[in-house]
């Protein structure tokens, strides 16, 4: 017997893909993809506590929502490849919020605000089988539902957008950047999908 997250693969793999474009009209059922980077580098800033440089990676819209009498859901998945090149611990911060501009870091939180250290690069020879050059690349990954509401009304010109940023207090990394790897042909890439779904029993 299929449970409910089988049949939502499978629902998925039967559902047609797009960019969402101007003044889309998400419809339920459907998926907006995006692979186009708006930052192609995230600025590593001072401190844990010094505001950091927020950077919108990925952003889908405007879309525009009309509630029907059901319960909307939007389920949002997103992931960023990242290049590190400096030797020192950077603190990466990450998340996907509903906005009103393509390129706005606030609004409504559709996942969670997360912080992560990313590793030291290794000192030891025989932990450090990679060139002085080399950088180490990190993959970070979301994914949430989030409901939109119940009853007749609308949502107009909405972006979902992916916003990074990093902090650091070691002098090696200070100043320097995390390079976004994108959609490229290895292991590391980056999108942004938005599912529209209705009807769904969150219980």
């Amino acid at each position: 017997m299929f449970n409910t997250s089988k049949l939502l693969l499978l629902a998925l793999a039967l559902i047609p893909v797009s960019q969402a474009s101007a003044e889309d009209s998400a419809s339920p059922g459907y998926i907006y993809l995006t692979r186009e980077e708006k930052s192609s580098t995230i600025p590593i800033t001072y401190g844990w506590t010094t505001p950091p440089q927020r950077k919108v990676i990925y952003s889908l819209g405007p879309v525009n929502y009309f509630y029907g009498t059901d319960t909307m859901v939007e389920d949002v998945r997103m992931q960023v490849g990242l290049t590190k090149r400096c030797a020192g611990t950077v603190r990466l911060g990450y998340y996907v919020v509903r906005a009103f501009s393509p390129t706005s870091t606030e609004g409504t939180f559709v996942t969670r605000y997360t912080v992560v250290d990313l590793p030291q690069r290794p000192t030891e020879g025989a932990q450090l089988p990679l060139e002085p050059d080399e950088a180490i690349n990190h993959s970070i990954q979301q994914q949430a539902m989030h409901p939109l509401g119940i009853g007749r009304s609308t949502l107009s010109r909405v972006y979902y957008n992916v916003v990074v940023f990093a902090n650091t207090y070691d002098d090696s990394c200070l100043g320097q950047s995390l390079q976004v790897k994108g959609n490229d042909s290895h292991d590391y890439h980056g999108e942004l999908t938005l599912f529209v779904q209705n009807g769904i029993n969150l219980d």
